[in-house]
This record gives structure tokens, sequence and C-alpha cells, in this order.
């Protein structure tokens, strides 16, 4: 909730820092494709827990991806987490955007 907060207060310009440092930061987000006419774009970002004696548990990673989506003037903020319960060759951050892109049909399907 706290990611999509902040992205949604990025896209509407209500972050508490200047305009020039809220643009800067969108236009370095990546474009993720097109999907249905909608256009995403977001970052991805990937993680492992700590285990008890502290280090990571690396067949347990976390991936997210999040972001905005535009189409026809309308905007979607999105958060897409990915929590493994093995090791993958690909991050889970990419996996987490590969997801949301291939299931953002269904995810829009009432919004059309």
């Amino acid at each position: 909730m706290e990611q999509a907060g902040f992205v949604a207060a990025l896209v509407e310009g209500k972050l508490p820092v200047s305009q020039a440092a809220m643009s800067g930061a969108m236009s370095i987000v990546q474009q993720g494709g097109e999907s249905d006419g909608w256009v995403p774009r977001g970052k991805t970002g990937s993680a492992y827990p700590r285990q008890t004696d502290g280090n990571f548990d690396r067949a347990r990673g976390w991936g997210w991806y999040v972001g905005w989506a535009e189409k026809d003037g309308r905007r979607l903020v999105f958060v897409r987490l990915a929590q493994d319960e093995q090791r993958h060759e690909v991050s889970g951050g990419l996996r987490a955007r590969d997801a949301l892109i291939e299931d953002w049909a269904g995810l829009v399907a009432g919004l059309q």
C-alpha cells in the first residue's frame, strides 16, 4: 500500500520534492511494453529475507514491480509482489514485471 501511495503521489506531482525531481524520476522509469492499449511504466526490485542466523534466504526471494499505466488519458497505479518458495535464475523483480504484463488484460477487463 505504501508503494502504491508513493507512486500515486509521484505521478500526480504531489510528493514533497521539486517538480524537477519528480519529472526526473518519472523520466527514468522504464516502459514495460503495451497491453490492450495500456502503456505500463514501472520499476522492478528484488530482495531476500534474512534467516534466523542472519544469512539471506536465497530460496525465498521477493520481487516486485511498481508503477503506473496509461490509456486514453486514464492512469492506473499498480504494485505486483512475488514471493518465491524456490530459487530462480531470473530475478524476482523481472518475473513480477513479466507476470503483471502477461495478466494485464484480465486485470483491466472491467475498465474497458
